[in-house]
């Protein structure tokens, strides 16, 4: 059932991820944002130069902890997440934009297996898990001395996935405690996250995560199935220690989810 209607969802998928990286392109000016700081990191993995953005609490103190978010497509995203951890008022939080000193390549970095169906290259997902494990995560606890009580992860549609996918690969380590995907794009590789978990829960009956998922009721009826029934297993499978929380969002599109998924999320796990 899934195959068939992942194929029928392809010109549709192809649409959401097209667009989102030609907006990706579009640098926001986050250089007025105030206690933000910006740097470049180059990854050995992907051979790739990455634009790293994090927001520090008004009150930061060097010797304190803080709730880590990394957020994906922060090219995209940062500057309106900036506003909402701000208006928040949380002083315990230090936001974290992961994007692209240059060509834009999430296709590549979000996504696995390769799907050589797809439009533009695929498959880099573990490659960029080793930048996040064995490059970002120790640059900032390293040389920034962000101290982290606990790490969360926020993607939104292919971002999505690859959140997903972290959560439920058993090939590499998973630093994060809280996970939030909008969106998220069940449908990469003929709903390959449907044979993941599959895989995890065969072997592990315990998941001690926090995760918040979301979807539009506005995002087409294909994405919201799969939504569905990713949902409705997780909740079969009663993972000991998941805190599982859902949402349908009403009247958001696809293009509408990702802060508003955000901002509820933050309120949610954090």
């Amino acid at each position: 059932m899934f195959k068939k209607i992942t194929q029928n969802a392809i010109g549709f998928l192809c649409l959401i991820i097209g667009s989102l990286v030609l907006n990706s392109c579009e640098k926001e000016n986050i250089s007025s944002i105030k206690n933000s700081r910006s740097f470049t990191l180059e990854s050995k993995y992907t051979n790739t130069k990455y634009e790293i953005n994090v927001l520090y609490p008004e009150t930061y103190t060097p010797s304190n902890s803080y709730r880590t978010v990394y957020m994906l497509d922060g090219d995209d995203y940062y500057k309106e997440a900036t506003d909402v951890v701000i208006e928040s008022n949380k002083e315990d939080i230090i936001l974290i934009g992961i994007g692209y000193d240059g060509k834009n390549r999430r296709g590549i970095d979000y996504s696995y297996p390769k799907d050589n169906d797809f439009p533009t290259k695929s498959g880099g997902a573990r490659e960029f898990i080793n930048f996040i494990n064995n490059e970002l995560i120790p640059h900032i606890e390293n040389e920034l001395e962000i101290k982290s009580t606990d790490k969360t992860l926020f993607g939104h549609s292919l971002g999505g996935y690859l959140a997903l996918y972290l959560l439920f690969q058993q090939q590499q380590p998973n630093p994060f405690d809280n996970i939030i995907a909008a969106s998220s794009n069940f449908m990469w590789y003929d709903a390959y996250l449907f044979d993941l978990e599959q895989q995890y829960f065969n072997i592990n009956d315990t998941l001690n995560k926090n995760l918040y998922i979301t979807v539009g009721d506005l995002e087409g009826v294909s994405i919201n199935l799969f939504y569905n029934a990713f949902k409705n297993k997780i909740n079969e499978r009663s993972y000991i220690g998941l805190a599982l929380h859902s949402e349908r969002l009403k009247n958001i599109s696809h293009r509408n989810s990702p802060i508003i998924s955000f901002k509820k999320g933050l309120y949610t796990i954090l």
